[in-house]
């Protein structure tokens, strides 16, 4: 009895990168990644079938270094790659980090010797939680364009924002969007919410959520996946007291936090050093 009294009180959102991961991030659970896709991009839905899953494996290194990053990058058929990244609340420096990510994985594709057409399209969707500030919007798209035309320079440069916080407004609105938005809709409230009732009644009407929500609940009755869900979250209550009580070192804790994500994704100890502003020294302790 206690013990399904605490499976009961134990919660799950999709706003934990672990779990976002674990739903969306892995080869079982394809069919779920493209539906979600197809909400978002403006692409024919046959392009997103057959995607291929860049980094599907849990490397232990990332999943227990919490400030790790556990996004979700994959390759369309087309040679696109797309990453999708959960950013829990929203701050002044995302804009610029998402274009610095874009800018790595665009350039980081291109082989010595290469042509510059041979560089690939290259796709960054951020889900945000709470505190987005650039527009009102539930789905944004940033792309390069003419100032005054509104002409496009070139279509390899796609920055697209989630507004989680938007789309639980949407439904108490109660208004009638078309049937993409109403799906992507749906597909944002599955992540934001934390309500095991809620998430079954959005799968109810849809066979791909229900197989994302029997993997929330291979999750919840897991030990294994419990603790590593936790371990997560606790960075982010963690990174929250930080910034609601002011934390002096928040700077600091920042700077060391973009070199341990620049670290993992190979950059060159002189650049991240000249970038962060920290020490040879202190990257090696990272």
């Amino acid at each position: 009895m206690t013990e399904n009294k605490a499976d009961d009180m134990f919660k799950i959102t999709l706003r934990n990168d672990y779990a976002f991961k674990r739903v969306f991030g892995t080869e079982e659970n394809k069919a779920v990644l493209q539906d979600f896709l197809d909400c978002v991009l403006d692409i024919p839905s046959n392009d997103i079938e057959d995607l291929e899953l860049l980094d599907k494996e849990f490397h232990n290194d990332s999943v227990n270094d919490k400030t790790g990053i556990l996004d979700v990058k994959l390759r369309l058929k087309d040679g696109t790659v797309i990453d999708i990244e959960i950013q829990n609340r929203w701050n002044d420096e995302f804009a610029q980090r998402t274009v610095f990510y874009w800018a790595k994985m665009y350039t980081e594709n291109l082989k010595k010797g290469e042509v510059y057409t041979k560089l690939p399209k290259c796709i960054t969707i951020n889900l945000v939680g709470e505190g987005f500030t650039l527009n009102n919007l539930l789905h944004s798209e940033y792309r390069v364009l003419e100032k005054h035309l509104h002409t496009e320079l070139s279509d390899e440069l796609e920055i697209h924002f989630l507004n989680l916080a938007k789309a639980k407004e949407k439904q108490s609105a109660g208004t009638e969007p078309d049937e993409k938005t109403q799906r992507l809709v749906n597909w944002l409230r599955f992540i934001e919410t934390d309500d095991k009732e809620v998430r079954a009644m959005l799968a109810d009407n849809s066979a791909v959520m229900e197989q994302a929500n029997e993997t929330v609940d291979v999750m919840l009755q897991d030990p294994k996946e419990r603790w590593l869900y936790e371990n997560r979250m606790k960075y982010e209550h963690d990174k929250a007291s930080w910034e609601h009580f002011g934390y002096t070192q928040g700077a600091r804790q920042t700077k060391l936090e973009t070199a341990v994500v620049m670290k993992n994704r190979g950059y060159d100890a002189d650049e991240i050093c000249s970038i962060t502003g920290i020490t040879k020294d202190v990257l090696q302790t990272l």
